[in-house]
């Protein structure tokens, strides 16, 4: 991409901007949005965003034309955190999985098996949605990607059995605000396996910041589909009789305005 006089637009730029409307507390106007140039870049971008912070989670999917995708988590804290609320606020519902080894870029793929013996324990989460753009609808994908996926935050709940992976077809998920629910259903990952981002993003990892390490948690994908939270208040979550998670969103400073932790 150019600016006006023809010169490329340094991700640096681009980088500023988001750390900017992190600081400002004021999100991104459409008609002010950079889009990286191509999908390195908007790679690059998050680990200037990180500038060598360490990395304790990860966000995977499959993205556009099934090119698998990741992000750092901006933030992680425990089930029933307290958290402001912020215009465009989304929630997802997910399992996420703890590592236990590394998993190094290598020649030879990595299998589905091998993916399992690398996870210490599963647990339920709850993923915060919610970029640095005022308007989630009007940002481009690779602006999106360099936004850390509009990862705000991750909460982490109880832990699951392991075997949960395997038998999400089979379990209800619900989720309530304040006490009145707000899904309930089957769960259903967008990938079926649940495992199945993060085994194609270990078999192409692109990222700047070191890829995925022991100790780090990751997350790969909604049962619930997104969920807008409008108001203050505690939104909690079940899987069947597994695990629960929750979180409280309290009353931002200013009625109006974006803002972000």
């Amino acid at each position: 991409m150019t600016d006006g006089v023809n010169r490329p637009v340094a991700m640096e730029e681009i980088a500023q901007q988001l750390l900017q409307a992190r600081k400002l507390d004021k999100g991104i106007h459409t008609s002010d949005i950079i889009e990286p140039s191509d999908f390195k870049s908007a790679m690059q971008i998050q680990s200037l965003v990180q500038y060598g912070m360490p990395i304790d989670g990860w966000k995977v999917a499959i993205g556009p034309e099934k090119k698998p995708i990741a992000a750092p988590l901006v933030e992680i804290l425990k089930s029933n955190a307290d958290m402001r609320l912020f215009p465009n606020c989304f929630i997802e519902v997910e399992v996420a999985i703890s590592l236990n080894k590394n998993l190094p870029i290598r020649d030879a793929l990595y299998t589905r098996s091998e993916i399992l013996e690398a996870i210490d324990y599963a647990f339920l989460g709850i993923e915060v949605i919610g970029g640095r753009y005022e308007d989630p609808k009007g940002v481009p994908f690779l602006a999106f990607l360099a936004d850390h996926l509009g990862n705000r935050a991750f909460i982490t709940g109880d832990q699951l059995p392991i075997t949960t992976v395997d038998l999400l077809a089979g379990l209800s998920c619900s989720v309530s605000f304040e006490g009145s629910t707000i899904f309930s259903g089957t769960a259903s990952h967008p990938a079926q396996d649940p495992l199945a981002p993060l085994l194609a993003y270990a078999n192409h990892q692109n990222d700047y910041v070191g890829g995925l390490k022991a100790g780090q948690i990751v997350t790969t994908g909604s049962l619930c589909g997104v969920l807008p939270i409008n108001s203050a208040g505690i939104v909690k979550a079940n899987l069947g009789t597994l695990g629960q998670v929750a979180i409280r969103f309290n009353e931002p400073a200013e009625l109006f305005g974006f803002l972000v932790r």
